[in-house]
């Protein structure tokens, strides 16, 4: 439901100028239509289940690992810099694996429906190698580092802070503020590596350095935040989405609150 903001999304951050998420948009669906839109969605959910099932995994194994360090020190849970730190380390370990998908969906995107998503893994196998499947990785993992940083360990820490300072029980309501808290957070620490990662994979910049550099050259600081808007509006109801679903999942099958 969400991948038509992500395919803007990524479009505005593609687009060399100002463009709008409605531009981006309505432009595409106009001159290229539906399919376009959607023809990065196959690698995007392949994307997904491998990324989201190996973060949040290695996070929680994480959090438990720091828990324990700390908690043989000072009889505490782990710390905001602990839960910072099983972010960044549990987001850039599950990208790594799941980034040669966020290659082939961004070609996908960029081309619309002009190849379909086996002819673009045989052209970037021919062409470049299985080297070319991990084309951007390092912006990719830096991407999904800053996400999972604004994302689980805010989460983690806002749910904390709202039962601590709130009558509040453990539920919908407070893992539903946690989680709008968690997008907002997620969106404004991984936009500029999100603007990296796509022209990057798109074959528009080589390096990270070169990218930062014409990029705020040409277009002003502004534009590292490119797609904020459609980042969070697609990371915002995702997350709630994600956040109420999995605290539920995971009381009924009896392995307590996050």
């Amino acid at each position: 439901l969400t991948f038509p903001i992500d395919f803007a999304k990524t479009r505005m951050q593609l687009h060399v100028g100002r463009q709008t998420f409605r531009s981006a948009l309505a432009t595409a669906l106009k001159n290229e239509g539906v399919g376009a839109v959607y023809a990065g969605l196959p690698p995007a959910v392949l994307r997904h289940i491998v990324y989201s099932s190996l973060r949040i995994s290695l996070y929680e194994d994480l959090r438990v690992y720091f828990a324990a360090r700390e908690g043989s020190e000072r009889g505490a849970a782990p710390s905001m810099a602990s839960r910072a730190l099983a972010g960044l380390l549990a987001g850039g370990l599950a990208q790594a694996v799941a980034s040669p998908a966020d290659r082939i969906k961004v070609v996908l995107v960029k081309e619309g429906s002009k190849r379909g998503m086996v002819t673009v893994i045989r052209d970037i196998l021919r062409e470049e190698g299985p080297r070319g499947f991990y084309r951007g990785l390092v912006p990719n993992v830096q991407r999904a580092a800053l996400v999972n940083l604004g994302e689980l360990a805010t989460y983690d820490q806002a749910k904390g802070m709202i039962l601590e300072s709130s009558s509040l029980q453990d539920g919908v309501a407070v893992h539903t503020l946690s989680a709008l808290c968690s997008g907002f957070v997620a969106s404004v620490c991984a936009t500029p590596a999100d603007v990296v990662k796509s022209r990057i994979m798109a074959g528009q910049a080589s390096s990270i350095v070169d990218c930062v550099r014409d990029t705020v050259r040409n277009e002003g600081i502004a534009a590292m935040w490119k797609g904020f808007l459609p980042n969070w509006a697609r990371l915002g109801p995702w997350q709630l989405t994600f956040w109420v679903s999995y605290e539920y999942l995971r009381k009924t099958s009896g392995y307590g609150s996050f």
